[in-house]
């Protein structure tokens, strides 16, 4: 029953059968032009998946909020270090106000430490969304920073000084840009 099914379907068309027989040599080129093109799409994928437009930007912009980041906490720390040191005693509570100093002055060295630790090692590869999250300054804290007369702090901070600032006695010495006049 199923051999007189078959044979009532029919003979199959010759003009879409590829035979061996006769220009074996252009049915290699076929086959030879089959394989280029799947290794051509195999290579595509690959580029596509290893350099991802939208993952290159995204990282580029989480670099530059990691610099901005790493600036903005350096003069939030010089801005805290200024406005504990700042006050003078007042005569008879000098040990009051020098406490007073000294808790500020941890506090913000504190703060600064936890904020670059972020920068030195994050916790998030730099293509992922979150690490935006991660570096955000906000523009309030930017602009007061700003108002206090910091934004004229033009310093680049970059890993190298971050670590120096973390760990002195493991830092390389920096190449001063200052020029030293005798």
């Amino acid at each position: 029953m199923a051999i007189s099914f078959l044979m009532s379907i029919g003979q199959p068309d010759e003009s879409f059968v590829m035979t061996w027989d006769g220009s074996v040599e252009g049915s290699l080129l076929v086959m030879f032009g089959l394989l280029i093109m799947m290794q051509m799409l195999l290579l595509f994928y690959i580029v596509l998946a290893h350099f991802q437009p939208c993952a290159i930007y995204r990282q580029q912009l989480n670099e530059t909020c990691r610099r901005r980041y790493g600036n903005f906490i350096f003069r939030r720390l010089l801005t805290q270090l200024d406005r504990a040191l700042m006050h003078r005693p007042i005569v008879g509570e000098e040990l009051t106000c020098c406490l007073r100093a000294k808790k500020s002055a941890l506090s913000a060295i504190r703060l600064f430490y936890r904020d670059a630790e972020k920068v030195l090692y994050p916790e998030c590869e730099l293509d992922t969304l979150a690490a935006s999250d991660v570096y955000f300054v906000l523009d309030d804290e930017e602009n007061e920073l700003n108002s206090a007369g910091y934004s004229s702090v033009n310093f680049d901070v970059t890993d190298a000084f971050l670590e120096s600032l973390l760990y002195p006695k493991r830092a390389e010495p920096l190449p001063s840009r200052n020029k030293i006049i005798m």
